[in-house]
């Protein structure tokens, strides 16, 4: 727990498939408590709805020293899947959170709560988070990617979310990087995701070893060859490693000239497991950048390692909370 103190706090709540996150944050993002309770998700979306509800209880009644609720700005909720935005309804949830969908999460909570409550997608509270507070701190327009199972994405313009027409933008794991490509499961081909994902780092790594290439990775039982373990590969001089990462970074960087050319933003942000591989990543993604983004100085365009890791589900939940309540208060 962080000693720091602030007049003002909010709830985070951080919902995934296997756990669900909670803190209390300061308004200068730092997390003053915390908790972690597991999802329970095959039991149904009414039972997580009911974990959910009741941790928010718990955290009301176990307030840090010197807080309240008066001292709550509101709550904020990232979970994964597609939100109606007018009505705080999540319309279309993740495949491991069975039973989600159609649930108003919004109005649910302000009703047990009595707090204003805040919802968006997972993704894009991790980009609102390192807007605020993290590796984008300091800039009004920024883009985001989590390389995790799939690729998440979030678009920031001046500090707050983009959402777009019917709330669906910065789905960037999902523009087309190869045309007719791998086969997405959202019946797209090429998609981003299929190609720069951690999981899929990991996964044309273990195609390779099958098909008989040369490599350390063929020592690994199939199922230890993870995004990390093709990055340590890479590090002791495996060189088909090195291209696996490097093909990734190639497509990720396709995908990232697109967004930087509609957004023009000041930061590219990537965080998740797949940033883990660190520079062996990143090198070669602003290397191809240079080439692909050609009508302006690239190099004034920053393609940088989140600053918040497992925590930012959390942070990026109690950054909508403070957002949200700032510009209704700005109106």
């Amino acid at each position: 727990m962080n000693e720091s103190r602030s007049s003002e706090c909010a709830i985070g709540i951080d919902l995934g498939g296997t756990g669900i996150k909670a803190g209390v944050l300061s308004s200068d993002g730092q997390i003053l408590a915390e908790w972690r309770i597991d999802t329970e998700a095959e039991q149904g979306g009414k039972h997580v709805l009911s974990r959910m509800t009741g941790l928010c209880e718990e955290i009301l009644s176990n307030l840090p020293e010197g807080l309240d609720r008066n001292s709550m700005v509101g709550i904020g909720i990232g979970a994964p899947g597609i939100f109606d935005f007018d009505t705080g309804t999540l319309i279309a949830g993740a495949n491991n959170l069975p039973g989600m969908a159609g649930t108003p999460l919004r109005s649910i909570f302000e009703e047990v709560t009595g707090l204003q409550t805040f919802v968006d997608n997972d993704a894009n509270v991790f980009a609102l988070a390192e807007s605020r507070w993290g590796a984008g701190k300091g800039t009004r327009h920024m883009i985001a990617y989590t390389l995790g199972t799939g690729v998440g994405g979030g678009v920031v313009i001046n500090g707050k979310v983009f959402h777009g027409g019917w709330g669906f933008a910065g789905e960037l794991g999902h523009v087309t990087v190869e045309p007719e490509g791998e086969l997405c499961n959202t019946g797209n081909h090429g998609s981003l995701e299929m190609y720069s994902s951690a999981s899929h780092i990991a996964n044309y790594a273990k195609r390779l070893v099958r098909e008989g290439n040369e490599t350390s990775l063929s020592r690994l039982p199939e199922n230890e060859i993870t995004c990390k373990a093709v990055g340590e590969a890479t590090d002791a001089g495996d060189k088909l490693a090195g291209e696996v990462i490097n093909r990734a970074a190639y497509y990720l960087a396709i995908g990232i000239s697109a967004a930087v050319i509609v957004v023009n933003p000041e930061v590219v942000v990537i965080g998740g497991g797949g940033a883990l591989l660190g520079e062996k990543l990143f090198k070669p993604i602003r290397k191809e950048l240079m080439r692909r983004v050609y009508h302006q100085p690239i190099s004034a365009v920053p393609v940088v390692p989140a600053k918040f890791g497992t925590d930012s589900g959390v942070i990026g939940a109690g950054a909508l909370a403070f957002s949200e309540q700032e510009e209704k208060q700005s109106v």
